[in-house]
């Protein structure tokens, strides 16, 4: 047997943990198997919150040269035979990939949002969907402020944006990887070559049998309180249905917690529970017969459904992005019509009162989930992608 390749994961974490993050240490301890994985982490918070200038952010996203640094120390130190780049936004910088043409490091880049052709990765601006940006040019970030309600962070990330586009990266990367069909084609409309980009689902392991399916009529929205996430949607279809011992559970925490709260205000049945643990979480999947998905961006994939289908509970989510690729509507859970709050609420009024059908559901969710989100296909999978680079 050869020797083992060695894979360095580079990643900027964000000011807070999120899905992506969870992923990035999931995919280096199942390529653990196959490869020898290390990461180079860097951290938006460290420098948001060390009480130094707040222009220290903007001009590290510019040019970090600490991580240019590091990348030096570890490659000579490592001699990686592999980068594999999740995220650089906003202060790794694009020195990251100047760094791996420069010295001919292979680029693996996972992808897992949209921020090669927008400044805040979404596709949304002020909470509306926006592809304004999608061909390179970035001047609309800045004129409509969709990046922190700012015109000059928008425009600042549209510069760095600008700049990695007129990179060679397109052609160079060795490999993107995108969470799905839906994903893969955003990024093609972006400019990248479609033979250039694999699809490689998440894979997610059960940690044992579904729970059993509970009495009362009970919904579960877990997740990240932001715009994107599609809460306030929710908030207003549960209205509609709303009534007797219906509830709403809301289970997380984020910048819209407060406006979420002030909107749920009076309706019947809706609890706002924070953060929980893990478990506050198993409670609460057992309380619930769905779980709902209202997310009104593109989104790339959609752990949160495979975690529902990991409980056996079925999902309820907004026909955007990947998601109505995930779920078979009727077998799996339910898909709505995006923006439409009467069909979303309709497909609520259905999940609730007929428990029976939701349970059903559920169950074929988890049989979906253990027989095609394995760990074992996605190895296949990612080991098929490294066999082709040199």
């Amino acid at each position: 047997m050869g020797q083992r390749r060695k894979v360095l994961q580079i990643f900027n974490r964000y000011l807070q943990y999120g899905g992506e993050e969870g992923a990035l240490f999931r995919i280096g301890d199942a390529m653990q198997e196959l490869f020898d994985v290390e990461y180079l982490l860097s951290s938006t918070a460290e420098v948001s919150h060390d009480g130094r200038s707040p222009w220290r952010i903007p001009v590290k996203a510019f040019y970090n040269s600490e991580v240019d640094r590091r990348l030096r120390f570890y490659q000579e130190a490592g001699r990686f035979d592999v980068w594999q780049i999740h995220n650089i936004f906003p202060v790794m910088s694009p020195v990251v990939y100047q760094r791996a043409l420069e010295w001919g490091v292979p680029v693996v880049q996972y992808l897992h949002n949209y921020r090669f052709s927008c400044v805040n990765g979404f596709f949304l601006n002020h909470g509306q969907p926006c592809q304004r940006c999608l061909s390179g040019n970035f001047w609309p970030a800045f004129a409509t402020a969709c990046w922190h309600d700012s015109h000059w962070q928008s425009g600042w990330m549209g510069l760095i944006t600008n700049r990695l586009r007129h990179m060679p990266l397109f052609e160079k990367v060795a490999q993107w990887i995108a969470l799905s069909d839906s994903h893969k084609r955003e990024h093609v409309r972006m400019g990248i070559p479609a033979d250039r980009i694999a699809v490689v689902n998440h894979f997610h392991e059960p940690e044992g049998p579904p729970l059993p399916s509970p009495l009362k009529p009970t919904a579960l929205f877990l997740g990240r309180l932001s715009v994107e996430k599609g809460a306030g949607q929710l908030i207003e279809a549960w209205k509609l249905v709303a009534g007797g011992e219906r509830r709403l559970l809301i289970v997380g925490d984020g910048p819209e917690r407060a406006n979420l709260e002030r909107q749920a205000a009076g309706v019947p049945g809706i609890s706002f529970l924070g953060f929980l643990d893990r478990a506050g979480q198993h409670e609460v999947w057992r309380q619930a017969l769905f779980s709902l998905v209202p997310s009104i961006w593109l989104e790339p994939f959609g752990l949160t459904v495979m975690e529902a289908w990991a409980q056996g509970r079925p999902v309820l989510v907004n026909g955007l992005g990947t998601l109505p690729e995930l779920v078979q509507d009727g077998v799996t859970g339910l898909v709505a019509e995006p923006g439409n709050i009467s069909d979303l609420a309709a497909k609520l009024e259905r999940c609730l009162a007929a428990p029976a059908e939701t349970a059903a559901m559920g169950r074929a969710g988890y049989q979906r989930l253990v027989t095609h989100f394995t760990r074992q296909r996605w190895l296949a999978e990612i080991s098929e992608i490294y066999r082709k680079i040199p």
